[in-house]
């Protein structure tokens, strides 16, 4: 009995040691392996808490886990993968701290509508991603270097924002 116990103990005492970073690299890993895959959307939605939220930076977009998933939409039949690029991004670099994780790299040429992105200079990304203790995404930040024309739809906005404003 006594060494099911030590067991026990030895169990629990090993578990509350563990380095919190491995569940947020796990995690993360896990986001930029669906996300370059971009083919299992319902596992993707799965990665985030209910609460989660999500901002775009150069859109401005503040949205709740309900609007983020109408917003992000993978399964919009206007968006398809380059035949000659199997994975949707390219992740350069991830760095992870506590429950932060944040991942740098590009996006691989796609089609939208009938339109080829493939601007690689323009297609570059800063995902910041915070974590609760159970892995799940609390807060999504996305800085993307979008093509020319979707900055300008972007300004076009916030200038329109602007005027309302004034």
């Amino acid at each position: 009995m006594r060494k099911v116990i030590y067991l026990v103990l030895i169990t629990c005492f090993l578990q509350a040691c563990q380095d919190p970073n491995t569940t947020t690299t796990e995690s993360a890993s896990r986001f930029f392996e669906l996300y370059k895959d971009r083919t299992d959307w319902q596992g993707f939605q799965d990665l985030y808490a209910e609460d989660a939220v999500f901002e775009d930076v150069i859109f401005r977009f503040n949205y709740n886990k309900e609007d983020f998933i109408t917003f992000y939409n993978w399964p919009d039949p206007l968006l398809k993968k380059h035949p000659d690029y199997p994975e949707a991004l390219v992740l350069e670099e991830l760095v992870v701290s506590d429950n932060n994780a944040v991942g740098r790299g590009y996006f691989t040429p796609f089609y939208y509508g009938d339109v080829l992105y493939d601007q690689a200079e323009n297609m570059r990304f800063t995902m910041w991603l915070e974590f609760n203790k159970e892995g799940l995404i609390t807060k999504h930040i996305d800085w993307i270097e979008y093509p020319p024309e979707f900055v300008i739809s972007a300004m076009n906005r916030h200038l329109a924002a602007d005027s309302i404003s004034d």
